[in-house]
C-alpha cells in the first residue's frame, strides 16, 4: 500500500495544532515566570559544563565533546553523571551547542528548554526502565538454573480465551497436540511465581520460535532458558514468505500484551522489554513497516525517535546559504554518484577529527573527484555525511546502556 503524503501532510498539521501551546501556557504548566525560565536555563547549561568538566569531556568543541563522551561511556557505562551528559547532548534544540542559534530570541531558547527537558525526563524514565528489567532479565536466567515443579492447576478457563485469540493467526485451535501441550505450558508457567510474571512474553516467544513442535509434537514442553536468549532473525530478507512471518509474530505478541496487561501479577513492562530486546523483530517492524502503532521498543531507537531531526549539527548555516546540496544533486547526478563512492569511513572519520583539533577542511575535501569546481559543495556533501555518521555512532553508544 503506498503513502498518501497529502494525507500524512494533513496528519502532520493537524498533530501540530493539538500539540501547539502558547509559552504563557508552557511557563504556567512549569509553575515560572519567563524571567525565572531564563535563570534555569543558565543552571542547567552551567550544569551541563560542571559534569562534563567533572567527567573529563570537553565542551569546546561539539565533535570531540561526542567523542570524549563515547569513550567515556564506554569505560564505565553505569555512571549516572555520563548517561545524563548523554541524554543531554541527544535532545540538544541549540542550548548546549549553539552553533546556529546566533539569530534565536530568548521566547525561543525557553520554549526549546522545555521540550529538551520533556525528552531528557522521558528518557531518563525509559533507560532506568530498561537497566531495572534487563537485571530482572539477568536474575531469571539465574533462576531458571534451579528445577521448577508443575503444580495440578485448573487452567481452562484461560485456555479457553488463550484458544480464541490465536483463531486470529495461524494456529489449528482443534488440534489434540497443540491444545494439550499449550494446557501444560501454561499450567508450568502457573505455577511459579517468576514464570507467571513473564507469561505473555514467555507464550509469544514460543508459539513465534517453536510454533512447529507445539502443534506436532505430542508431550513437548519447550526450553524456557531458551526464549531468554536472543533469537536472530535475517530481518533484511524478505521474500514475501516472511515478511508475513515476522508481521504475524508482532501483532501475536500485542495481541497477548492487552490480554494480559490488566493482570497485576504479569510484569508487563519486563515482557515489553523481552519482546523488544530479545528479537530483532521490533526493529523490522519500525524500520521495514509503515508505523501505524507503537509496540515496545529498543533504548536506540526510543532516542532515535525523540532526538531532534537536527541532530547532530556541525556547520554554521550561514557559510553555506547560496549552496543548495540537493539542487546540486540533481544537476550533477553523475559527479554525485562518484563523491557516493569515493566517501568512506576513513575520510569522514579524518573529517571529523578535522573538525575535532581545527584542522583545515580542505585537505579532506580535496580528495573528493572535482573539488576545484565545486568546493564549497564538496565540504558541504562532507558535513552533511559526517552528521549523519556521527549520529549513528552516538545511537549505537546507548548499547553500552544495557547490559543483557
Amino acid at each position: 500500500m503506498g503513502i498518501d503524503m497529502d494525507y500524512e501532510v494533513y496528519k502532520y498539521l493537524n498533530k501540530q495544532v493539538e500539540e501547539y501551546k502558547s509559552l504563557q501556557e508552557i511557563l504556567d504548566k512549569n509553575g515560572v515566570t519567563f524571567d525565572e525560565a531564563k535563570t534555569e536555563i543558565s543552571n542547567f547549561q552551567k550544569k551541563f559544563k560542571k559534569l562534563c568538566s567533572e567527567n573529563l569531556i570537553n565542551t569546546e568543541n561539539f565533535v570531540q565533546t561526542c567523542f570524549d563522551l563515547m569513550e567515556q561511556i564506554e569505560s564505565n557505562p553505569e555512571n549516572s553523571d555520563l548517561q545524563y551528559i548523554y541524554l543531554c547532548i541527544i535532545t540538544d534544540l541549540g542550548l548546549l551547542n549553539e552553533i546556529n542559534s546566533y539569530d534565536r530570541t530568548d521566547e525561543q531558547s525557553v520554549l526549546n528548554y522545555f521540550r529538551q527537558q520533556e525528552k531528557i525526563n522521558e528518557l531518563t524514565a525509559f533507560l532506568k526502565s530498561n537497566i531495572e528489567n534487563a537485571n530482572k532479565l539477568n536474575q531469571i536466567r539465574d533462576y531458571l538454573k534451579k528445577s521448577i515443579y508443575m503444580e495440578n492447576i485448573d487452567c481452562s478457563e484461560e485456555l479457553d480465551l488463550l484458544f480464541k485469540l490465536f483463531e486470529q493467526h495461524d494456529f489449528d485451535v482443534k488440534n489434540a497436540i497443540f491444545r494439550d501441550n499449550l494446557n501444560a505450558l501454561i499450567t508450568y508457567l502457573n505455577s511459579d511465581k517468576e514464570m507467571k510474571s513473564a507469561k505473555p512474553y514467555i507464550i509469544y516467544a514460543v508459539l513465534s520460535r517453536k510454533h512447529g513442535m507445539m502443534q506436532n509434537r505430542e508431550n513437548f514442553l519447550p526450553n524456557i532458558k531458551a526464549v531468554f536468549q536472543y533469537q536472530k532473525y535475517n530481518i533484511l530478507h524478505d521474500n514475501g514468505k516472511n515478511f508475513n512471518t515476522y508481521q504475524s509474530a508482532v501483532e501475536l505478541y500485542e495481541h497477548l500484551h492487552r490480554a494480559y496487561s490488566d493482570e497485576p501479577e504479569i510484569d508487563i513492562e519486563f515482557c515489553d522489554f523481552c519482546f523488544a530486546n530479545l528479537s530483532p523483530l521490533s526493529e523490522w517492524y519500525y524500520t521495514q513497516c509503515q508505523v501505524e502503532y507503537e509496540i515496545p521498543m529498543v533504548l536506540s531507537r526510543k532516542i532515535y525517535r525523540l532526538e531532534p531531526a537536527s541532530f547532530p549539527m556541525l556547520f554554521c548555516y550561514d557559510d553555506y546559504t547560496e549552496y543548495d546540496l540537493y539542487e546540486f544533486e540533481n544537476q550533477n547526478s553523475r559527479l554525485y554518484r562518484k563523491w557516493r563512492k569515493t566517501v568512506s569511513d576513513d575520510l569522514i572519520i579524518e573529517f571529523l577529527t578535522a573538525l575535532c583539533y581545527g584542522y583545515d577542511i580542505k585537505e579532506c575535501a580535496e580528495k573528493l573527484p572535482y573539488y576545484v569546481d565545486f568546493s564549497e559543495y564538496a565540504e558541504l556533501f562532507l558535513y552533511e555525511e559526517s552528521e549523519i555518521y556521527l549520529g549513528h555512532l552516538m545511537l549505537d553508544c546507548s548499547v553500552n546502556f544495557i547490559k543483557i
